[in-house]
């Protein structure tokens, strides 16, 4: 029989679409106070979002007799009609978020706009209105939810321990206050204050202010048509994608558009794992499309490509700045103290336990011990009102403000207008021999820095990129050897060789079947000396098993595993060969990764080796 569900039913299943855990519906609530034009946010949990949230904002507000609206499922101030869909620029447009949290939980709700002399406070249970009063309120909403899934037990049972939950909404937090560096965020878990950013629209000053770590000190300046932001040199990764971060018109998202984009314009330099990337990309809304997910994470772009070669191209020229070269000794770390290594143990210890034991994680440092009671509409600890702690942050760095953010009309949000500044590209011409250590490295030197140089690795670049240019380009004519060359194989390599010699014709050899095992090489090209060619012969058949000589990415890999004959460690060079090396490989196309990633050379700055003997 089938029947229609009720309501109430009804609500809770598509609930459970929006609102998975309790960090989305953090997300929900801090995307509205985005929307309203908040200039200061306070997101406060409790048993890691389970038992406790409280989101407080400065924004727009809600008047008193739409307040039971805004909980009606697909109610909503932000589009009217079918060709809206085609221009969204708020986060939040659906109307689900406050009738699915609404739905799932005992939520409170605070609101007042600035036109009114008092607000509203409404009160629903399980989507059920439970009182709706008038009440003092501060311009803006607050909107505390108690108890998320009570009346859902099978959602309930399967959300994470406190610190888990907690730490996602920490997490999210962090990078709304990265992209929304114009709005005061502070982040209160259990009573303690985790982090406050200052709202002065300084993206660089909030990356390195939520991420205090070395890896984040010096990021690398990005600018495109659609694109800008901040990259870590390619010798600075992490294991996993968690250190990029990636925002388009104001909305965090995941994209293979962008990582690809990312990626192509990395190009060879990144040896392994993922490169930082905090990347804004700024596209008409016409050529997106965010309603193909619930949670709004995913999006489509409809000018993929061009997305994706603006991005590349962006960072392939940061990638030739010289703050790009991979640091020798990180800028950003300090030496040690007895005291620091005092207070990291001690945390490490303490975070130890806390994971051990199920409960969240210590706090390093608390700000304050503001907590709000939403009965008593009060902070009780360091301020004594919300109103009080909003002018309290208003007054904090006002110089800041007085920019292109103020006078922002209601629900209108701000739009980056931070360029970063390009640095200055790297010169190779700068350079100056220095010196020559363990018959592998090569020193050079600028005025303010040294960079060490890996043979090896420099030569592999130098070598890959002859070849595949030759591959690449028109046939080359081999130069006559004076005394033909044979090279003997095992049977398996001759065989399979037999079919690979098309390519070698094209990179500029003369090389032939010579039967019984072996090939002839008469020719050679002229860009190699003979004993180079031979042993790029030799590793390059020895690489050529089961492959298609028309697979132009085998003939890849095949140069690249044929870079093992070059010039290796340890193998003396005299000062005459160490210039001829580094002027070659300023030519290259890519001269700061070998073939496979690793990096040709590295910076140590003049202030860091002095920093290192203490002089600074």
């Amino acid at each position: 029989m089938i029947k229609v569900l009720d309501k109430f039913i009804a609500d809770k299943i598509a609930a459970g679409e929006v609102i998975e855990r309790p960090v989305s519906a953090v997300k929900e609530l801090v995307e509205n106070s985005i929307d309203a034009g908040a200039r200061s946010i306070i997101v406060e949990i409790r048993g890691g979002g389970k038992s406790y949230i409280r989101v407080t904002d400065d924004g727009s507000g809600i008047p008193a007799a739409e307040a039971e609206t805004a909980f009606l499922r697909h109610a909503t101030s932000k589009i009217s009609g079918i060709t809206d869909l085609d221009n969204i620029t708020s986060l939040g447009f659906r109307g689900e978020a406050l009738a699915s949290i609404a739905a799932v939980s005992k939520l409170t709700m605070v609101t007042r706009t600035a036109e009114t002399p008092a607000g509203v406070r409404l009160m629903l249970h399980g989507g059920r209105v439970i009182s709706n009063e008038t009440a003092g309120a501060n311009t803006g909403t607050t909107i505390v939810i108690e108890d998320i899934f009570y009346n859902t037990p099978a959602r309930r049972k399967f959300m994470g321990s406190d610190a888990r939950e907690g730490s996602a909404i920490i997490e999210l937090i962090e990078q709304y206050a990265i992209c929304y560096s114009e709005i005061r965020f502070m982040m209160i878990r259990n009573g303690e204050t985790i982090f406050s950013t200052s709202g002065n629209g300084d993206t660089l000053a909030a990356i390195t202010k939520i991420y205090p770590d070395p890896d984040h000190a010096h990021l690398i300046p990005v600018t495109g048509d659609h694109v800008h932001g901040y990259i870590s040199d390619p010798g600075t990764t992490r294991n996993t994608r968690k250190g990029q971060l990636f925002f388009v018109n104001g909305r965090l998202v995941s994209s293979q558009v962008i990582e690809k984009g990312l990626e192509k314009g990395y190009g060879g330099r990144i040896f392994s794992g993922f490169p930082i990337a905090v990347l804004f990309i700024e596209a008409s809304p016409i050529d997106i499309d965010v309603n193909i997910h619930p949670g709004k994470r995913e999006i489509k772009f409809l000018k993929a490509d061009e997305i994706i070669n603006d991005i590349s191209a962006a960072v392939e020229a940061a990638m030739k700045m010289q703050e790009a070269v991979p640091a020798g000794i990180k800028e950003g770390h300090k030496p040690l103290t007895s005291s620091d290594l005092a207070e990291d143990v001690s945390y490490i210890s303490e975070r130890t336990l806390a994971e051990s034991s199920g409960r969240e994680e210590p706090v390093q440092k608390p700000v304050s011990q503001a907590v709000y009671t939403p009965q008593a509409e009060s902070f009780s600890g360091e301020q004594s009102s919300v109103r009080e702690y909003l002018m309290n942050l208003s007054r904090d760095d006002d110089r800041a403000h007085q920019t292109a953010q103020t006078d922002l009309p209601s629900g209108t949000r701000p739009v980056h207008q931070e360029v970063p500044s390009r640095p200055r590209p790297f010169e190779f011409d700068d350079l100056m021999y220095a010196g020559y250590i363990f018959n592998t490295y090569i020193l050079m030197q600028t005025a303010d820095a040294v960079y060490m140089f890996d043979q090896h690795a420099a030569h592999e670049r130098v070598y890959y990129e002859k070849f595949v240019n030759a591959y690449s380009s028109s046939e080359q004519l081999p130069q006559p050897v004076l005394t033909p060359v044979t090279i003997n194989v095992s049977a398996d390599v001759y065989y399979t060789g037999r079919e690979m010699l098309e390519p070698l014709h094209r990179m500029g050899f003369d090389i032939s079947d010579f039967g019984a095992g072996s090939f002839i090489i008469r020719g050679v090209p002229s860009y190699v000396t003979q004993a180079e060619a031979v042993d790029f012969v030799r590793s390059y058949l020895e690489g050529a098993d089961d492959t298609d000589a028309k697979n132009s990415k085998v003939i890849d890999k095949l140069i690249m595993k044929s870079c093992k004959s070059a010039i290796k460690g340890g193998e003396k060079l005299s000062e005459l060969e160490i210039r001829k090396l580094i002027n070659e490989l300023a030519m290259c196309d890519n001269p700061y990764a070998c073939p496979h990633g690793r990096p040709t050379f590295i910076r140590l700055t003049k202030y860091d080796i002095e920093r290192s003997f203490r002089r600074k």
